[in-house]
């Protein structure tokens, strides 16, 4: 059986015998050198290895685990002069504006915001920031928070670092 193909820079059709596929030749009209491909009965395809779940649940488990100390860290790094707080015990939420304990609210906006811009929806993001710029107080705080965290949140992995560094660095003006 022959492989018929064209040369790439002349365009002459050539005709090569099954055993030279996947070797090199070169055109006889203009010198080129072509790559002779594999006939597409020829092909086998590769078996793909299943989705192993538990490792992904364990990388998971290790992303949760990194987060948690790197907040802890930067609680300890950002309240060295303050005294440890006793144990068991848990400081008060701080009162917004509404006279609620939010913060949730403006985590949930921020979050929001940040998945508006990846996903290049500006109308949406213009409204989260409008919310925000109401309680800008505890956004201000939950955009801190997420600046230094060293992994951003996991629906927003999929965005490079210094894209979503840039976010947070625009959101933070904006306020």
């Amino acid at each position: 059986m022959s492989i018929e193909l064209r040369c790439e820079s002349c365009g002459k059709m050539l005709r090569a015998t099954a055993e030279r596929a996947g070797s090199r030749a070169k055109c006889p009209a203009c010198g080129h050198e072509l790559y002779i491909p594999m006939p597409p009965d020829q092909l086998d395809e590769l078996p793909l290895t299943p989705e192993d779940s538990t490792e992904l649940e364990r990388e998971q488990a290790l992303l949760e685990e990194r987060r948690a100390l790197d907040r802890a860290l930067s609680r300890e790094s950002i309240g060295a002069d303050e005294p440890a707080p006793r144990r068991g015990s848990q400081p008060a939420p701080r009162p917004t504006r509404s006279g609620g304990t939010g913060g949730g609210n403006a985590r949930e906006a921020v979050l929001a915001y940040l998945q508006a811009m990846r996903d290049a929806n500006f109308d949406l993001a213009a409204q989260k920031l409008a919310v925000l710029q109401r309680q800008k107080a505890e956004a201000l705080e939950v955009v801190d928070q997420l600046a230094t965290d060293q992994l951003p949140p996991p629906n927003l992995a999929s965005v490079p670092s210094g894209v979503y560094q840039g976010f947070l660095r625009s959101l933070r003006s904006q306020l």
